[in-house]
């Protein structure tokens, strides 16, 4: 008897929990496109952003995908808005635009990042487990349970896209020293109506990035 009602009260608390989180906001499955954009920064603690009275910035973007080791540059109107962007911040910031000629105190890199693939995973399957009855009920005493073996297939488009700020006043051993970065993660970081936006928000958790 009292397994019976320990049985019974287990699956009364199943039903209850299934109907309270049936009623229940998903935050995952609910996020909009905009919520689940992230933007890492991170910058050069020994740098000295009032330093810097000018930059300039690439005619063009670097595309790197999974399928190439190499970057490839592309002009769309993704990128032209991109780089549009970028240099109206960059002014806000009390930074002066000059062509690569003029030899500008900082460089801007931008880059977008396709991560996008597909793969394949196997799970072999298991023994032992099964739940509250033994397998010696069902005419195997002594075993096991084993659930077969079956593959998944999924896809993930992941898409990001990044800012860098190299130093060109202060080489060190001949090479440039990155002195802030932005990484954007999520869904539409490739849709140009929200370039302004992710832009407005990287440069806003950076308030040290200025003249």
């Amino acid at each position: 008897m009292k397994k019976t009602l320990f049985l019974f009260s287990a699956a009364a608390a199943v039903v209850a929990m299934v109907s309270f989180s049936s009623c229940r906001k998903d935050p995952l499955k609910d996020m909009t496109n905009e919520e689940s954009r992230i933007y890492i920064t991170n910058h050069d603690s020994t740098a000295n952003f009032t330093s810097y009275s000018t930059f300039s910035i690439v005619d063009s973007v670097a595309v790197l995908t999974l399928n190439s080791d190499t970057a490839k540059k592309a002009l769309t109107d993704y990128d032209k808005k991109l780089i549009a962007s970028v240099t109206a911040a960059m002014k806000q910031r009390g930074y002066q635009l000059v062509p690569r000629a003029s030899k500008p105190d900082l460089a801007v890199n931008l880059t977008r990042i396709d991560n996008s693939y597909s793969s394949i995973s196997w799970n072999p399957g298991w023994w032992g487990g099964g739940g509250y009855w033994d397998p010696g009920y069902w005419g195997f005493p002594g075993g096991g349970w084993y659930w077969p073996p079956y593959y998944t297939v999924y896809r993930v488009n992941e898409k990001q896209v990044a800012i860098d700020l190299f130093d060109l006043k202060n080489p060190k051993n001949g090479k440039f020293t990155a002195v802030w970065n932005s990484l954007w993660r999520g869904s539409g970081v490739w849709n140009i109506d929200n370039i302004d936006s992710m832009v407005q928000a990287s440069f806003a958790q950076s308030a040290y990035l200025t003249k």
